[in-house]
C-alpha cells in the first residue's frame, strides 16, 4: 500500500506537503515509513516525526534540497514489523474508537452533533432531540396537516369554518350582519350611539371626559407637515375661530392667538426654544449659567473697545408704539456677534374648511394657506452677553484707572 496525494517539497530534514493529508484518520502513516521522492535522481527517506496534515520529519537530509510540486509515496506496508503492524492496528482500532464515540453523541445527543467520518465533519440532530411517540412540549409549529387538532389540544376540532364556530360555542354571533336595526353588529353611524355623530367626524353636543391616560391626535392630511388643531371658536353655532394649537410634523408645537383678527404666535420648538411675539412678564427670569455646561471659556478681549462701539438707545416698537431701550443688534453682531441670534417673522398659516367626503358626510380639514418666508428674519439679543461685556469692559477701565493712580 502507498500514499501519493498531493505534492512535497524537502528542505533539509522537514518535509512540506502540499494538497496532502498525513493525519487523516486510517492513512496508516507513522513513523518509520518510507518516502521517495521522485526527483531524477530519486532520494529514499524516513519519516521520524509527523508534525501535522502537511508537515513531516525526514532523515537523511534532503542533498540537494527537493522543490515544490514534487511528486512522492510513501510506502505504507514495507517490510512490516511487528511494532508496524501493531502501530497499524492501534491507528485503525483508534479511529474506529472515534467513529463509536461520534456514534454514542448522536444517540445521547440533545441537540445538533457533529462528528467527522473519513475526514469529513457532519452535523445530524441528536436522537434525544427528535419528537417521539406521545406528549412533546417542544413542538411550536406544525406544517401539512390534513387533521383537525381538537379543541383541547388548541385548535377548533374541524377544518371548515362553520364547524369551528358551532365547535367553539360562538353560536352565530360571528355571522351577524352589520346595520342599524335590532339583530345587528352596530356601525359607527348607527343612531344607538347616542354620542356619536356619524363614524368620520361631527359634532358632540354635550361635555366630553376623557379619563384614559393618552389623547393622540393624527393627522389624516398628508401635506403641509401633517398638521393638527385643537381650535377654540365662538360659541352659539359661530365658526369663528379666536385661538387655535396646533403642530407639524416638524415636532414643534404652535399657539395661535387673535386668529380672528391679527394672529400672532408663541412656539415651543423641537430645539427646546420658546418664541414669543410681544413681551414676557414674570417675577423671576433665570438663565442656565453653570460652568460644568460650558466649553472654550474665555475673557472678552477688547471689551471697553467694543462697548464704544455700542450705543444705548431708546426707541418705540413698531407693531405697538410703546417704548424701550437697548441696543441694536446690527451694531453688536459686529463686535459680540455670540450674543445675536434670529427668529422666523413669519409663520405657517392654516384655515379649517368643511369639505364632503366619498360618503357624503360633511368632515372639517385644514389645509396651509400660507407657508412662512424662511428668509424673513429678525435678529435677537441675549441680553446676558451684553452684561458680559460691559463686565469685562469694567474690568478694562478699572485697569487703565490703577494703572494712572501709581504712575506707571
Amino acid at each position: 500500500m502507498i500514499y501519493t496525494t498531493g505534492t512535497i517539497a524537502i528542505s533539509g530534514n522537514t518535509l512540506t506537503g502540499t494538497g496532502t493529508n498525513f493525519t487523516a484518520a486510517g492513512s496508516l502513516i507513522r513513523n518509520g515509513c518510507t518516502v521517495i521522492a521522485m526527483t531524477s535522481p530519486v532520494q529514499v527517506f524516513q519519516i521520524t516525526t509527523i508534525g501535522s496534515a502537511t508537515s513531516l520529519t525526514v532523515t537523511p537530509a534532503a542533498n540537494p534540497a527537493i522543490p515544490a510540486g514534487t511528486k512522492y509515496a510513501i510506502l505504507l506496508s514495507d517490510s512490516l514489523s511487528v511494532d508496524g503492524l501493531a502501530q497499524d492496528i492501534a491507528e485503525t482500532f483508534t479511529m474506529y474508537q472515534r467513529y463509536m464515540s461520534g456514534f454514542a453523541d448522536v444517540m445521547n445527543g440533545t441537540t445538533d452533533v457533529t462528528i467527522t467520518i473519513n475526514g469529513v465533519a457532519v452535523t445530524v440532530p441528536g436522537q434525544k432531540s427528535l419528537a417521539k411517540k406521545g406528549a412533546n412540549s417542544d413542538i411550536t409549529s406544525l406544517s401539512g396537516l390534513t387533521t383537525a387538532l381538537s379543541i383541547s389540544q388548541g385548535g377548533t376540532g374541524s377544518t371548515t369554518a362553520s364547524d369551528a364556530r358551532t365547535n367553539l360555542g360562538l353560536g352565530n354571533s360571528a355571522t351577524k350582519n352589520v346595520g342599524t336595526a335590532a339583530g345587528t353588529v352596530a356601525a359607527g353611524d348607527d343612531s344607538r350611539f347616542g354620542t356619536v355623530n356619524g363614524n368620520s367626524g361631527g359634532v358632540i353636543t354635550g361635555a366630553v371626559s376623557i379619563e384614559g391616560q393618552n389623547l393622540n391626535l393624527r393627522s389624516a392630511n398628508p401635506t403641509g407637515g401633517w398638521p393638527f388643531f385643537i381650535t377654540f371658536m365662538a360659541g352659539q353655532g359661530n365658526n369663528l375661530p379666536y385661538s387655535r394649537l396646533y403642530g407639524e410634523n416638524s415636532g414643534d408645537i404652535t399657539i395661535s392667538t387673535g386668529v380672528n383678527v391679527s394672529a400672532r404666535y408663541f412656539q415651543f420648538n423641537a430645539a427646546g426654544n420658546f418664541n414669543a411675539p410681544g413681551n414676557i412678564t414674570c417675577v423671576s427670569l433665570t438663565q442656565t449659567s453653570d460652568a460644568d455646561k460650558k466649553d472654550n471659556v474665555r475673557a472678552i478681549e477688547n471689551a471697553l473697545d467694543k462697548v464704544l462701539a455700542l450705543d444705548g438707545v431708546t426707541f418705540n416698537w413698531k407693531d405697538s408704539g410703546l417704548p424701550s431701550a437697548g441696543v441694536i443688534a446690527q451694531k453688536l453682531i459686529d463686535v459680540l456677534p455670540e450674543a445675536v441670534g434670529t427668529v422666523f417673522d413669519e409663520h405657517d398659516q392654516y384655515e379649517s374648511v368643511e369639505e364632503v367626503n366619498e360618503k357624503g358626510e360633511v368632515v372639517i380639514t385644514n389645509r396651509l394657506v400660507k407657508q412662512r418666508d424662511e428668509s424673513k428674519r429678525s435678529y435677537t439679543v441675549e441680553y446676558s452677553g451684553v452684561i458680559a461685556l460691559c463686565l469685562q469692559a469694567i474690568k478694562e477701565l478699572n485697569d487703565k484707572v490703577e494703572s494712572l493712580q501709581s504712575g506707571s
